[in-house]
């Protein structure tokens, strides 16, 4: 299980220059002290995002706010020591080649309890030559619930669905996919739901293994790992298993886009998620990802499979921490017959008009958040301004 550890706030990692005690890394992929002991102290602050960059000195991120987590830069030798023991023993070599690298690391607690980071590795340049750079995210076993989420009965409701292609996007760390597998969970606890689903994430983030659905319903998680397991293999291979349900942990580019709309026009359904920092966005960005050579079948593919659209953003709230706040909009048929009579490039605009009148805009969001005390004036008129 997942651990939460008792908060212990000092200004700066307090085994930093105990250099013989808590090495980074003692034994690669066996024993790294210093790491370990350095993301439990961060993990004990609260940090969200974790910073290691080569000749820099390590930051963290509290409750959105940036600070300092050590006194001296990590080296080269450092990350590279760090990169082979969380990645493995290529690990620094490949992100030298100008790879980009994303992986889970553990930190084992007790024989019960661990602590999971989603760690992505990217190469960059400083005045001494190539680098790397380490962002390490915390991740609980479970999502919180979507109750502890506050997720509305709408977009509770997609669970329901039989069919076609639930979308939730958002920025980096807005929380997409806390909630996408926060409906995934209920869905699977439910005894009167019987599923079978199969997810595709690169990284793995959210580990069900342990989870004992009450009637047989079954999760099974597969690494995406290029070039031995791709997006299009991880459908392609899905499909042929009778599964009810797809997850596919993010679109990031054309072939998981064609793999996506190929697999939600199949008669399954479909969860993925994508980088947009609205509901048109994401319709925008889902098109531009769409490669060019069968960019009008899928288009239309798009167009008739869609069910659902979700987008989520994370507001500073009232007392500390974060809340979220939702713009989202069904994909009813008169909608989707309405795309397909309407030329891609018009579609953005459609779909704002349509979550105005027919779905939760981010103004209507940030106003309830506003009513229901979670946030101030302040932040509301700051989000308000971000779209305006």
């Amino acid at each position: 299980m997942s651990a939460v550890l008792k908060l212990r706030d000092t200004e700066t990692w307090v085994h930093e220059r105990a250099k013989r005690e808590y090495p980074w890394v003692a034994e690669a992929r066996k024993h790294a002290p210093g790491l370990d002991d350095f993301l439990k102290w961060a993990h004990g602050l609260g940090a969200s995002r974790i910073d290691l960059l080569t000749g820099h000195r390590a930051t963290l991120t509290v409750h959105g706010r940036n600070r300092y987590a050590t006194m001296d830069p990590t080296t080269s030798l450092d990350l590279k020591q760090i990169v082979d023991h969380v990645y493995g023993a290529d690990g620094s070599a490949r992100v030298l080649i100008s790879l980009q690298l994303d992986t889970t690391y553990s930190v084992t607690l007790n024989r019960r309890e661990s602590l999971r980071f989603r760690i992505n590795i990217f190469p960059v340049q400083t005045m001494r030559g190539p680098g790397m750079n380490l962002v390490l995210r915390p991740i609980p076993t479970l999502p919180k619930s979507l109750d502890e989420q506050r997720v509305e009965q709408e977009i509770r409701d997609t669970n329901l669905l039989r069919s076609g292609m639930v979308l939730t996007g958002g920025s980096t760390g807005s929380g997409k996919t806390t909630l996408q597998f926060g409906l995934i969970h209920e869905r699977l606890m439910d005894p009167t739901v019987s599923c079978n689903i199969s997810t595709g994430e690169q990284p793995i983030e959210f580990l069900f293994d342990s989870l004992k659905p009450p009637n047989g319903n079954r999760i099974t998680q597969t690494e995406i790992r290029p070039p031995n397991m791709t997006p299009p293999l991880f459908v392609e291979g899905s499909m042929r298993r009778e599964n009810s349900d797809l997850v596919l942990g993010e679109c990031r580019d054309g072939p998981t886009m064609e793999a996506a709309i190929n697999c939600a026009i199949t008669g399954g359904k479909l969860s993925t998620t994508i980088h947009a920092d609205n509901g048109p966005l994401m319709i925008q960005r889902s098109i531009a990802l769409c490669p060019r050579a069968e960019r009008d079948n899928l288009v239309s593919a798009l167009a008739q499979s869609l069910r659902f659209v979700i987008n989520q953003r994370l507001l500073d709230r009232v007392g500390g921490g974060r809340v979220a706040v939702r713009e989202y909009l069904t994909f009813h048929q008169d909608l989707r017959r309405q795309l397909m009579r309407t030329e891609s490039e018009l579609w953005p605009d459609l779909v704002a008009q349509a979550i105005d009148s027919d779905g939760q805009s981010y103004a209507v969001a940030i106003r309830k958040a506003l009513e229901d005390g979670l946030i101030t004036e302040q932040t509301a008129n700051e989000a308000w301004r971000r779209d305006a």
